[in-house]
C-alpha cells in the first residue's frame, strides 16, 4: 500500500502531460528481403526498421502558464491544440473531447474548492463571521447551481477515475496560488477573508457568463 502511495503522484503527472504507448513493434526488412517483427530496435544498419502503432497521447490538461484568475474571462482562451502527430485525449467512451472541455471543467473545480476553502480557512481566522462566509458561498452555489450540476454530470459521466484524480489533483495546485500563505500574519490573513468574501458577495467569482466554461454548456451528456 504504501508503496502504492508513492506511485500514485507519478501516475497523476503522467497522466497529467501525457504518456506514450507501450513500446512500439519493429517491422524490420532484412538485407534478403525477409520481413521480420521484433519489440526491439534492430541496431544492425543494413536492415531497415519502422515503429507500427507507435502514438503519443495528448495531455488532457495544458500546462499552467500564470496564476489562475478567479474573475470571469470575457474572450474564450485559445484552445490547446495536441502537437502534430499525438492522439487528442479521449473519453470513457473513446471519444476525443470537444475542445476545451477538460479546461471548462478543471476552471469550475477550481471555483468549487476555492468558496469551499474560503469558508475553512476564514471560520478559523474570524469565527464571529462564519455565518457572513457560509451565507456568502450559498449564494454564490445557487446562483450558479446549474453550470455546477452540469460540470458534475460531465465529470462523472465521461471522465475516466484516472482523468477526475488528475483534474482534482491539478485543481488544488491551482487552488494553492490563489490562498494566502500558510505563513501569513493573521492581519493579513484577515485582509484576505475579507476582500474575497467581498468579492463574492458582489459577482466577481461567477461562473455565469465566465467564457472559460462555454464548453459546459454546449457539451453532451449521455
Amino acid at each position: 500500500m504504501k508503496r502504492l502511495q508513492r506511485l500514485l503522484p507519478a501516475a497523476l503527472l503522467a497522466a497529467l502531460f501525457g504518456v506514450q504507448a507501450a513500446d512500439p513493434t519493429y517491422r524490420i526488412v532484412g538485407p534478403d528481403g525477409k520481413i521480420t517483427f521484433s519489440d526491439r530496435k534492430p541496431t544492425d544498419p543494413q536492415v531497415h526498421a519502422r515503429a507500427l502503432g507507435q502514438v503519443v497521447t495528448a495531455p488532457l490538461l495544458a500546462p499552467a502558464t500564470a496564476p489562475f484568475d478567479l474573475r470571469p474571462a470575457t474572450a474564450a482562451p485559445p484552445i490547446a491544440r495536441p502537437a502534430s502527430g499525438d492522439a487528442p485525449p479521449v473519453d470513457v467512451y473513446g471519444k476525443p473531447f470537444p475542445p476545451g472541455l477538460p479546461e471548462a471543467i478543471l476552471d469550475v473545480l477550481v471555483h468549487q474548492f476555492f468558496v469551499q476553502t474560503l469558508v475553512e480557512t476564514c471560520d478559523r481566522v474570524r469565527p464571529g463571521l462564519g455565518d457572513r462566509y457560509r451565507m456568502s458561498v450559498f449564494n454564490w452555489r445557487e446562483r450558479n447551481a446549474e453550470i455546477l450540476a452540469k460540470s458534475n454530470r460531465i465529470a462523472f459521466a465521461r471522465f475516466t477515475g484516472e482523468q477526475r484524480d488528475v483534474l482534482r489533483t491539478t485543481s488544488r495546485v491551482r487552488l494553492e496560488t490563489l490562498l494566502p500563505p500558510p505563513e501569513a500574519a493573521p492581519e493579513a490573513k484577515i485582509q484576505w477573508c475579507d476582500k474575497m468574501a467581498t468579492d463574492l458577495t458582489r459577482r466577481q467569482f461567477e461562473l455565469v457568463g465566465d467564457m472559460r466554461v462555454a464548453p459546459i454548456l454546449y457539451a453532451e451528456t449521455p
